[in-house]
C-alpha cells in the first residue's frame, strides 16, 4: 500500500510530497520528494516505535546540517581540497568541510526537489525518485541522470537501488543517510546497542576524515568490530583517530566485493538488546562509513519536538572510499560516459528470535 500526501513546500513554493510505503506486516517507510529522504520508518511489531531521526516540516530539513535521511551526492563523503582528476583533467568542485568536499558540496542533491517517476503498489510497494544533475553543477563534470528506487518487501526488508547515467566521464558515490536508532528516535543515545561488521579491513584517515590512502587490516586495531560490540564501547576505545573524530565517522571495506555490483554482500548487524531488534544491511558497494551522530546539534528539534544530540543514531552509509579519486589503489568511483550505473544497499529488520 502507498499513501501520498502534501508535506510543505519549497522556498519557491513547489510542493514537497511524502509517500508511505506499508507491507502486509503493517510496517511503513516514507519517503520525501525533499532530497530523496527516508523520514520514518514504523515497525510492523509496534507502529508507534519509529527507529529513524527526522524533522515535522520542510523549514528544519532545509537548514538541517546532519544530513538528516537525506540521499547525497554526488559524492557522498569526502573528497580532499575539491580536487581530482580524470584523464588528466583536473576538476575543482564546491568544498564545504575544513576545505573540502563533502556529500556533494554545498548544494548537494540533499537539498533538492526531486520528481517521482514510478510506483508500484503491490506486493512490494515501492517508489523511483529522480533528478537530473546538470554539468558543472557543483563543478562535476557531466549531464548526470540519476533514479533511485525505494522498495519495501515482505520480509520487512528496504532496499534501495540507484540507476544512473552521465553523458561524460564523472565521478559518481551516492548513498543514504539515515540515522537509526533500533530503540526509537526518541529513545536518546545509541551506547548499548551493538554493531558488528564483516570487515577485515578499513581505511585509515587523518584528523579530516581524508584516509591516508593505506588499506589496513581490523586485527589488533580499535577498528575490528568482527564480534559484537557496543557502539559505547567502540566509541571509548583509546585510539586517537577516533577520538579526533569525537566517535566513530570512518569507512570499512566489505568483504566480497564486485567491481561488477552484481551481488548484495553482508556488511552489518546492529543489535538492540532490550527488545531483540535487530538492523541488517547488504550493499553492492565497496565501502560502508559507520557514523556515530558524533556532531547532531545539542539544539536539535526532531519529530515530535524531541531534542536530539549527539549519538542519539548511527548511519550505515554504503559508499566508495572517501576520496577515491585521488587514491588509485582504491575501487574506482569514476563512471565512465554512457556506461549505466547500478547498485543496491538493503536495510532489514529483524528479531533476534527470527535468526
Amino acid at each position: 500500500m502507498i499513501d501520498k500526501s502534501q508535506f510543505g513546500q519549497m522556498p519557491d513554493g513547489q510542493i514537497i510530497d511524502s509517500y508511505i510505503l506499508t507491507n502486509n506486516n503493517g510496517m511503513s517507510v516514507e519517503i520525501l520528494t525533499l532530497g530523496a529522504i527516508i523520514r520514518s520508518w514504523r515497525l510492523a511489531t509496534d507502529p508507534s516505535v519509529d527507529i529513524v531521526l527526522g524533522f515535522d516540516n520542510a523549514t528544519d530539513y532545509l537548514s538541517d546540517q546532519s544530513y538528516l535521511g537525506r540521499t547525497v551526492g554526488r559524492y557522498a563523503n569526502r573528497i580532499k581540497d575539491g580536487e581530482f582528476k580524470i584523464a588528466d583533467k583536473s576538476y575543482s568542485v564546491s568544498t564545504n568541510l575544513q576545505g573540502n568536499c563533502l556529500h556533494g558540496g554545498v548544494e548537494g542533491f540533499h537539498n533538492r526537489l526531486w520528481s517521482v517517476v514510478n510506483t508500484e503498489d503491490d506486493l512490494y510497494p515501492s517508489i523511483t525518485l529522480n533528478l537530473t544533475s546538470e554539468d558543472g553543477d557543483q563543478g562535476f563534470p557531466g549531464t548526470l541522470n540519476l533514479d533511485v528506487t525505494f522498495s519495501l518487501d515482505q520480509e520487512d526488508r528496504l532496499t534501495i537501488e540507484y540507476h544512473a547515467l552521465s553523458n561524460q566521464d564523472t565521478v559518481f558515490n551516492p548513498t543514504q543517510h539515515s540515522y537509526f536508532n533500533l530503540a526509537g528516535h526518541n529513545s536518546g543515545t545509541i551506547f548499548d546497542q551493538q554493531i558488528q561488521l564483516s570487515a577485515n579491513n578499513y581505511t585509515p584517515a587523518d584528523e579530516n576524515a581524508i584516509p591516508t590512502g593505506e588499506i589496513k587490516p581490523v586485527n589488533e586495531t580499535a577498528f575490528d568490530l568482527r564480534q559484537p560490540t557496543s557502539f559505547g564501547q567502540a566509541i571509548n576505545r583509546q585510539d586517537q583517530a577516533i577520538k579526533a573524530a569525537n566517535g566513530l565517522d570512518h569507512n570499512w571495506c566489505v568483504e566480497g566485493f564486485s567491481a561488477a555490483q552484481d551481488k548484495l554482500q553482508w556488511v552489518a548487524d546492529v543489535i538492540e538488546p532490550k527488545s531483540g531488534r535487530i538492523l541488517i544491511t547488504h550493499t553492492t558497494m565497496p565501502g560502508v562509513q559507520i557514523y556515530t551522530g558524533n556532531f547532531i546539534g545539542e539544539a536539535t528539534l526532531g519529530k515530535n519536538n524531541i531534542k536530539y544530540a549527539p549519538y542519539h543514531g548511527f548511519c550505515i552509509e554504503s559508499q566508495f572510499y572517501p576520496n577515491s579519486p585521488n587514491q588509485a589503489e582504491f575501487p574506482s568511483a569514476t563512471l565512465p560516459a554512457n556506461t549505466p550505473f547500478v547498485s543496491k544497499t538493503s536495510y532489514q529488520i529483524k528479531q533476534k528470535s527470527q535468526q
